[in-house]
């Protein structure tokens, strides 16, 4: 799946893994974190791909799972 197989380019698939790798560690390690503008930004990311980046199946999976996340703004 994602990278591997092909369904995230690897330059996006990076930067998504970067940001969502350092949201985790940072909450993990107890940081006050924004989290709505954190959640946006990635959400943005999504939207923002280019063609090619992200297979059409990964794209709307990814984005279910960021719409599922509770934010407040």
């Amino acid at each position: 799946m994602g990278m591997a197989a092909g369904e995230v380019e690897p330059r996006f698939g990076t930067e998504l893994a970067t940001q969502v790798t350092t949201l985790l560690n940072e909450v993990d390690g107890g940081a006050a974190v924004d989290l709505p503008r954190r959640v946006a930004r990635l959400r943005a990311l999504m939207a923002g791909r280019a063609p090619g980046e992200v297979s059409p199946g990964r794209a709307a999976g990814l984005s279910a799972l960021l719409a599922e996340i509770p934010v407040r703004p």
